[in-house]
């Protein structure tokens, strides 16, 4: 770790983005329904180790500018590319360190969010065991640790086309080569195994989700020797060593839903007084080949119960619309909504219909749980008892969100959803778009604008135009292209109004427009 001239990190980089499920806003919210009391965002102090390029922090520091974030990072290219970066942006509240983890003291002060990504299972014990030493050193008292890491069992089925691989390019060093070797190699042998034989089908299924990883993640996740997946009471059992306990996981609330009804059974068995028993059986019952830990301290009490009241103190928010029920599948008082997620969910209930409306109407805002059951219960008029229908609502969404197909926070993101005169693009995004098509929306997600017109478009949304405006100068941009003669295969020669209108409510939707 120490040999910086060595690290491959610096050697091939590594994709740098924002990662919704490491957000304080959204750790917070876990702790706060956990009955812990999380620092508020604005003055919060974040250290993330191993940053990268910064993706994932700046975003969090542009959105709170009182707020202390501090990544650090051993490759040097990354952290001086977060610098630049950031100072583009003119960030003062975002620092990047070059710096050994192992470097890492308590001289640094307290954090109350600390985010290690990506790390965990792709370096030596020694620096594993360092990371939850940090936690218990510099983790402020009702602060929340967030680790990732490959999971087993599910990492049993991914270590078959590893081991395929990692024999292959033993002896091959240059990365570019060890990934075409490595690529060449799963591919002939899932090939020629048995496709009926249960080996034969695990390696074919690896094989497809290889094909589609790009080249560093695939250098560096799967080609990486020393890389190992770890159960969950494993690493809880470890970081118990330095006076931590098991939270939750970032994918709070876990979805069941997935699981058969003997799957629902044998969880309902192990019940919810073992927390870590309750998850360690689900992982077993799934193949779980990642996890996103939350720790915090031994001494914080927890509440683990929830019901339907546990949603009242936090905003909601769901990208859902109703569909059409085909003729066969009609029944009489129900209609189906369809999420972001994929899900349908067929609803009976008036109220729930009407509040699922709502939170489609005001996506990508939230609404607040109370606003919300007011507004649904406003739509659907008078009711024989407004109280019990509060209160079926109620049931019905945190069933809902049971699924994990509402998100919930504590504080509600700073986005529009509605299209100004002169709507405003997030200035991160603007900035992102310049150079490329994946940018950050203001939900800390990364999101890609699907053509070099959108990322224009985008960069054009400033404040300063109209939708006039717009449709002048995106055909000022198309105009100087063509006459370019680089203009990429397929760009049109002219936008229309009803494009740009369109435009905006695909820029709305994506949850970029600020609030």
């Amino acid at each position: 770790m120490n040999d910086v001239a060595a690290n491959p990190y610096d050697a091939v980089a590594y994709p740098g983005h924002a990662f919704s499920q490491t957000h304080p806003a959204k750790l917070a919210t876990i702790a706060h329904i956990h009955g812990m009391s999380p620092a508020p965002m604005a003055g919060m102090r974040v250290l993330e180790l191993g940053c990268g390029s910064g993706g994932n922090l700046i975003p969090m520091a542009l959105r709170f500018p009182r707020a202390d974030f501090l990544g650090i990072d051993l490759s040097r290219s990354a952290v001086e590319l977060a610098r630049r970066n950031a100072g583009a942006l003119g960030l003062a509240n975002v620092a990047f360190e070059q710096r050994d983890i192992m470097d890492v003291s308590a001289a640094l002060g307290r954090f109350d969010y600390i985010l290690v990504h990506g790390v965990y299972s792709w370096v030596p014990q020694f620096v594993r065991d360092k990371i939850l030493a940090i936690f218990g050193e510099l983790l402020a008292p009702q602060g929340v640790a967030y680790v990732s890491y490959n999971a087993l069992p599910g990492g049993h089925l991914r270590d078959i086309a590893r081991d395929v691989m990692l024999f292959h390019t033993r002896d091959v060093s240059e990365p570019l080569e060890r990934v075409r070797t490595a690529r060449a190699a799963l591919k002939s042998f899932a090939e020629a195994t048995d496709p009926d034989s249960f080996y034969g089908a695990a390696l074919r299924k690896r094989l497809q989700q290889v094909d589609e990883l790009p080249d560093a993640v695939l250098y560096h996740d799967d080609l990486n020797p020393i890389a190992r997946a770890f159960t969950v009471h494993e690493v809880v059992s470890a970081a118990a060593g330095h006076g931590l306990k098991f939270l939750a996981e970032a994918s709070f609330p876990n979805q069941f839903g997935t699981a058969g009804g003997a799957a629902q059974q044998l969880l309902a068995q192990v019940g919810t007084e073992d927390p870590l028993a309750r998850e360690q059986s689900l992982d077993l019952l799934i193949g779980r080949s990642f996890r996103e830990t939350l720790l915090c301290r031994t001494e914080v009490a927890l509440r683990r119960e929830m019901d339907a009241d546990s949603l009242s103190p936090y905003h909601l928010s769901a990208y859902v619309r109703q569909v059409e029920i085909s003729e066969q599948e009609r029944r009489p008082g129900v209609d189906r909504f369809q999420f972001q997620q994929g899900v349908a969910v067929s609803i009976d209930l008036d109220s729930c219909k009407a509040a699922l409306r709502a939170l489609g109407r005001a996506w990508p805002a939230s609404l607040g749980h109370g606003d919300l059951i007011a507004r649904a219960l406003a739509e659907i008029g008078p009711v024989a008892d407004r109280e019990r229908e509060a209160v079926r609502l109620s049931e019905a969404l945190f069933a809902i969100f049971k699924a994990g197909l509402l998100d919930i926070r504590l504080e509600p993101p700073q986005v529009a959803n509605t299209i100004s005169e002169r709507p405003v693009a997030s200035r991160l995004a603007r900035r992102q778009a310049e150079s490329s098509s994946e940018v950050t929306d203001l939900l800390h997600r990364a999101v890609t604008l699907d053509s070099i017109v959108v990322r224009k478009f985008v960069c054009l949304m400033d404040g300063t135009r109209d939708a006039e405006a717009l449709l002048a100068d995106l055909n000022l941009f198309l105009a100087e292209a063509h006459a370019s003669g680089e203009a990429p295969p397929g760009l049109p020669k002219l936008a229309t109004r009803d494009e740009v209108l369109m435009h905006l409510e695909d820029v709305a939707r994506l949850a970029l427009l600020s609030g």
